[in-house]
């Protein structure tokens, strides 16, 4: 399993099973389990609402709701991208 520790997420990639362990979002701990095609589907959410430059909400475990200032859906958007790279 390859880790990975950003600034908004941590957690770490199983490419056996194409899945990606969240431990943490931003300041909040987790043991979520997100696949691929989910980590694919936040990041291009991200990608439209940075186009539009406006804060987003996302959820936790699909039930905590955490807004993301503008800059830290970006820097989420960037996260991902780096994470997506290590599949």
């Amino acid at each position: 399993m390859d880790s990975y520790n950003g600034a908004l997420f941590s957690g770490e990639f199983s490419e056996d099973e194409e899945t990606f362990y969240l431990k943490r979002v931003k300041n909040i701990q987790t043991q979520s389990i997100i696949s691929q095609k989910q980590l694919q589907n936040l990041y291009h959410y991200l990608m439209n609402q940075n186009a539009n430059n406006g804060s987003c909400t996302i959820t936790v475990n699909d039930q905590i709701p955490v807004l993301l200032a503008p800059e830290e859906a970006q820097q989420l958007q960037q996260e991902l991208a780096a994470i997506l790279k290590v599949n």
